[in-house]
């Protein structure tokens, strides 16, 4: 059989290439005929997500992207969801790694006592509802801090350039994807969604260290939702003896040889987790979010 795996994400992005690394070993360790990607883009991941939640629980059609984009999409009460995140069979994480908010040279952002010393609405660029938009929400709400957000940029690329010309003040990404910028000093890395700080960059704080009280609450709830980023699921209900196969099929892959030389010869993170396991912490995850719904529906009707 093919096994479709559904990326809702743009085709030229850092997870399709996750996906497309992963397929030839999941068909490897699954027997299947292939694993053919398929890009299903729009609404933040939301309208790929919301495509497999439809699909049969038979295995043959699987998801991957970042889990926490779906989490947040649904406590925020977006319309655009028809899934249920606690309902998905997780199936295993491909990695993980610290989001970083990013600050252009011309912002003059170069600190947490900078944002909130901004006077002003912070600029962001944004690419849609995914999960950078809804973490600089909550982040924002914990400093004190109004954030101005500018949807319908076409990926990071788009995003980033906006930043460093400066039509944009910060936005939020990957550690790793940040690196090239940093280094040429076109970005400021500012705060690290993270609990610990980056060694690599020792004076920037890491989230849990600019906030307290119930503020720190959210933010430790989005941390957390950081340890599943870019993770494998099926549709609700799935078959159990597809689901043991999935697991250990992806389990196995990334600790195929050939599969971790591709992913260093791609400078790619690779840190999986066993779908056992990533399946365990999203109850504990959504029930640990339920306070950071207002802020996630306030941040939604702002871009409406």
């Amino acid at each position: 059989k093919v096994i479709t795996l559904i990326v809702p994400n743009s085709p030229s992005g850092r997870m399709t290439r996750y996906a497309r690394t992963y397929a030839p070993f999941i068909a490897k360790y699954t027997g299947a005929k292939s694993v053919r990607v398929v890009n299903k883009k729009g609404g933040g991941g939301v309208k790929g997500t919301n495509y497999l939640w439809s699909q049969k629980p038979e295995g043959k059609t699987i998801a991957f992207t970042s889990v926490p984009t779906l989490i947040l999409a649904q406590l925020s009460g977006s319309k655009a969801v028809k899934f249920d995140a606690t309902k998905f069979v997780y199936l295993g994480r491909a990695a993980t790694e610290p989001r970083t908010l990013l600050a252009g040279k011309k912002s003059g952002i170069k600190t947490v006592a900078d944002l909130k010393n901004l006077k002003r609405p912070l600029v962001s660029a944004s690419q849609g509802t995914d999960e950078d938009f809804y973490i600089i929400a909550i982040l924002a709400n914990a400093l004190g801090i109004k954030v101005k957000f500018v949807t319908g940029y076409e990926g990071m690329n788009d995003i980033s350039l906006a930043t460093i010309k400066g039509d944009s003040d910060a936005y939020m990404v990957s550690y790793r994807s940040a690196r090239g910028a940093i280094k040429t000093g076109d970005l400021v890395p500012v705060v690290m969604i993270w609990d610990k700080r980056v060694k690599d960059h020792p004076d920037v704080q890491n989230a849990l260290e600019i906030v307290s009280g119930k503020s720190k609450e959210a933010v430790q709830a989005v941390v957390n939702m950081m340890t599943m980023h870019r993770g494998f699921f099926g549709p609700p209900g799935m078959n159990k003896e597809a689901t043991k196969a999935l697991r250990d099929a992806i389990w196995k892959a990334a600790h195929d040889p050939e599969l971790i030389a591709e992913q260093k010869k791609k400078r790619q993170v690779h840190l999986p987790s066993h779908g056992d396991d990533e399946q365990k912490k999203i109850a504990q995850i959504t029930a640990a979010s339920q306070g950071i719904k207002p802020i996630l529906a306030q941040a939604l009707d702002s871009i409406k």
